[in-house]
C-alpha cells in the first residue's frame, strides 16, 4: 500500500491497539492521506479517515454504510468530524464498526 508516512503509523498504531479485529478498505488508493477501515465482515460500514498536520496531527472522518433500499448511491454517509485526535478517532472506529478495546 502506497500512502503518506503519517497514514501507515495511524494505522500501526490502531492495530497496537485493536489487534486484526479490522481491514483497510481503500478505495481512494490515489488520495496517498487517505484510507478506509472496516470490519472484516462489513465492508460497507466504513471510517474513512483523512491525515493532515503529520503523525500526531488531527483527522477528518466520514462514517459510511449501506445504502437505504432504493437509493442509487453505493453508500450512504451517517457522520462526519473534523479536526479529531488519534483517541478520538479511535472511539470514533471502535463505536461505527462495533469492536472492542
Amino acid at each position: 500500500m502506497e500512502k503518506d508516512a503519517a497514514i501507515i503509523e495511524l494505522l500501526d498504531w490502531l492495530r497496537e491497539r485493536l489487534g486484526n479485529s479490522f481491514t483497510v478498505t481503500d478505495h481512494w488508493q490515489v488520495d496517498q492521506c487517505a484510507v478506509g477501515i472496516s470490519t472484516l465482515t462489513d465492508p460497507a460500514q466504513l471510517v474513512y479517515v483523512l491525515s493532515y498536520g503529520g503523525p500526531e496531527g488531527r483527522y477528518s472522518v466520514h462514517l459510511e454504510s449501506a445504502p437505504q433500499h432504493g437509493s442509487e448511491m453505493p453508500y450512504q454517509t451517517v457522520g462526519k468530524f473534523d479536526s479529531v485526535s488519534r483517541e478520538e478517532l479511535l472511539g470514533i472506529v471502535t463505536n461505527h464498526l462495533g469492536i472492542s478495546k
